[in-house]
């Protein structure tokens, strides 16, 4: 089951436990990521998932949009780039989200770890 939304922000592939949201822009804002993360529980409602971001270049996102987070829903976060630069925004963005969090180089890599995520959480 997969289902695709065109958001302001970007396209976001929902599947059975995680989703993959491509940035289009330069960054997220808070009301950017309320605008984005409301998609994600339209989708889920109470069932618990994986964000999983696929970012191709560095982007600016600002601290206070994880507050748009329900942790008890969105049980991890997965950044996915190629880019060294990318890795290392992921690093300083670690500390800002509480769930699971990791970082890959393919997006199937980042889908096996949310089906686990989601099936442990």
């Amino acid at each position: 089951m997969k289902a695709t939304y065109q958001t302001p922000h970007g396209p976001m592939d929902c599947f059975k436990n995680c989703l993959i949201f491509k940035l289009v822009g330069t960054g997220i804002s808070a009301i950017a990521a309320k605008e984005i993360m409301q998609y994600a529980y339209d989708h889920y409602g109470n069932n618990k998932f994986v964000f999983i971001s696929n970012r191709e270049f560095a982007s600016n996102i600002d601290p206070k949009a994880y507050d748009a987070i329900n942790p008890k829903l969105m049980v991890g976060l997965a950044i996915v780039s190629q880019e060294e630069a990318v890795k290392q925004e992921a690093i300083q963005e670690q500390q800002l989200y509480l769930g699971s969090f990791s970082y890959f180089k393919t997006v199937e890599e980042a889908k096996d770890w949310a089906t686990t995520v989601v099936k442990n959480s």
